[in-house]
């Protein structure tokens, strides 16, 4: 059997470039998972299905429901009823991240609702909550936590933690919110 040195030289090649490429995906991987995690979607905040104020309602394809539970101090933050419904910019609509009822006790069940498959952060709903009043929640203008709408990032006031279906996770503000998923977060005056 006679074996072609170009034959060779080509499987090896191959062969090299496969393992570089796996090499360098496992090394991705360890030493910087969050290259792989999905960019959020911000501007899914200002997105709203009906009302009188939008005309390009393009019907809801994806529906999923994620729940959240947040604590500051001990207590716990109460996300009223029909947050994201019926809003200025979305009047007799309501928002493509919205709440019907609220727990007094337990997490509150968040409704996603777009048009498309979307990466829609937990940010985003605290952008939709501020509308909801003066007082509500918010996002600072780079996007952390203002839990208290005074105007100062929660990362100076506040030591957080958040947790996803029972696990740590540092995504915080730009978590890609999934179905089913169970996000509570603490927050606890460093004062």
């Amino acid at each position: 059997m006679r074996v072609d040195i170009k034959d060779v030289a080509i499987e090896t090649w191959l062969l090299i470039g496969a393992v570089s490429v796996t090499v360098a995906f496992v090394a991705v991987a360890l030493f910087n998972p969050s290259a792989f995690d999905p960019e959020p979607d911000w501007g899914v905040s200002d997105g709203c299905i009906g009302g009188t104020e939008h005309s390009e309602d393009a019907g809801v394809v994806f529906h999923y429901h994620p729940t959240l539970k947040i604590t500051v101090d001990g207590q716990r933050l109460q996300i009223p009823a029909n947050t994201g419904i019926d809003q200025s910019g979305c009047r007799e609509g309501m928002r493509w991240i919205h709440v019907h009822s609220s727990s007094e006790t337990g997490p509150t069940t968040l409704h996603i609702e777009t048009p498309s498959r979307m990466n829609v952060p937990l940010g985003s709903f605290f952008e939709i909550w501020e509308r909801h009043g003066s007082s509500s929640p918010a996002l600072t203008d780079d996007k952390n936590f203002d839990i208290n709408s005074n105007g100062i990032s929660d990362w100076e006031e506040y030591n957080i933690t958040m947790t996803v279906n029972g696990v740590s996770n540092s995504h915080y503000e730009s978590f890609v919110m999934e179905d089913g998923d169970k996000i509570e977060i603490t927050f606890t005056s460093k004062n």
